[in-house]
């Protein structure tokens, strides 16, 4: 059971060269990232660890194990697992343009588990809901001890309108992974599911992310998508964090008739970075869906904004990449 995506190397390979890393690389049997445009098959993009080295190294993750549990694939970036479930049974529309959203396309789960020593994990991520199934998840997220961290819509515009519960917690890796399970099934969403083995796109995923300076993933349904990571020490819950673990900027790129893209950046700033990104932002006309923060005991406390546009998709990264150059980032 293996999910499997086109990566395109960025310039990530700096970050990991001047940072010490957090956690061993665990390839849970995947090549290394491929040169830019080659094509080849690959986990999600490498990305710098948010601290220097850890005294005690953790073991690898169970994941076949966790991903039995969790009901779909996953992918493994510097030990990380990565598991982000489609909400493939929401047929929604968004933005001035009412794009039809794709499911891989701002419409699924972000589940992230990060190994710590003592064979213990720490889970970061958040679960698309319709309304209706907010209270359930809320009480499977408490009843399983989980830390509820956050609830808010990422587009004030969806039809149907889409919101995001976010949680975290700590403990035993598979007993983690049943946790999140008992949320994910308080909600509709379809499992099992299994992603793509070879995913192609139409959208120049190599030169995106270049121009963003972040590895570019090629997902279901042409989806790119480009991680650019947070050069800083982010603490959640008293544990250095890697950027991996939902705390970086990504940006989605859907493709489009006419070679054409719809654009959904969330990006993650501290306080001093929000004015500068948003007003970048606005002076290119960009709708900002929200504004909040996600995580509870984080240090420095961030904020995630999610912006949208329609267009040239060249155009429109070179317009994010001016943005997220106000924020930590390579």
């Amino acid at each position: 059971m293996e999910i499997r995506r086109i990566v395109y190397a960025g310039t990530l390979a700096a970050v990991l060269a001047a940072v010490p890393l957090l956690v061993p690389a665990a390839a849970h049997g995947r090549p290394a990232a491929a040169p830019a445009g080659s094509g080849a098959a690959h986990a999600r993009p490498a990305a710098a660890p948010g601290s220097g080295a850890a005294h005690a190294r953790p073991a690898a993750l169970p994941v076949s194990r966790m991903e039995a549990i969790l009901g779909a694939d996953g992918d493994v970036t510097h030990g990380v697992l990565g598991v982000e479930p489609v909400r493939s049974d929401l047929h929604v529309r968004g933005g001035a343009a009412q794009v039809r959203f794709v499911p891989d396309f701002g419409i699924h789960h972000d589940l992230y588990f990060q190994p710590l020593p003592g064979g213990r994990a720490l889970f970061n991520g958040d679960i698309a809901v319709r309304a209706a199934e907010i209270p359930r998840a809320l009480d499977a997220m408490l009843s399983r001890g989980l830390e509820v961290q956050a609830e808010h819509q990422h587009l004030y515009d969806l039809e149907p309108m889409v919101w995001f519960l976010h949680l975290r917690g700590t403990g035993q890796p598979l007993a983690l992974a049943r946790a999140v399970r008992a949320v994910l099934d308080a909600t509709a969403t379809p499992l099992p599911q299994h992603r793509a083995a070879h995913p192609a796109t139409t959208l120049p995923a190599a030169e995106l992310g270049r121009i963003l300076h972040g590895d570019a993933t090629v997902g279901d349904d042409g989806v790119v998508t480009v991680v650019v990571p947070r050069t800083d020490r982010i603490v959640l819950g008293g544990v250095p964090v890697s950027p991996d673990l939902n705390v970086s900027t990504n940006v989605e790129f859907q493709p489009l008739p006419g070679g054409r893209a719809a654009v959904l950046p969330d990006f993650s700033m501290t306080s001093a970075e929000i004015r500068p990104v948003l007003t970048t932002l606005r002076r290119s006309g960009w709708e900002i869906g929200c504004l909040y923060n996600q995580e509870t005991a984080e240090h420095p406390q961030l904020y995630f904004s999610h912006a949208f546009a329609t267009g040239d998709p060249v155009a429109l990264a070179r317009q994010i990449r001016e943005a997220v150059a106000h924020t930590a980032v390579p």
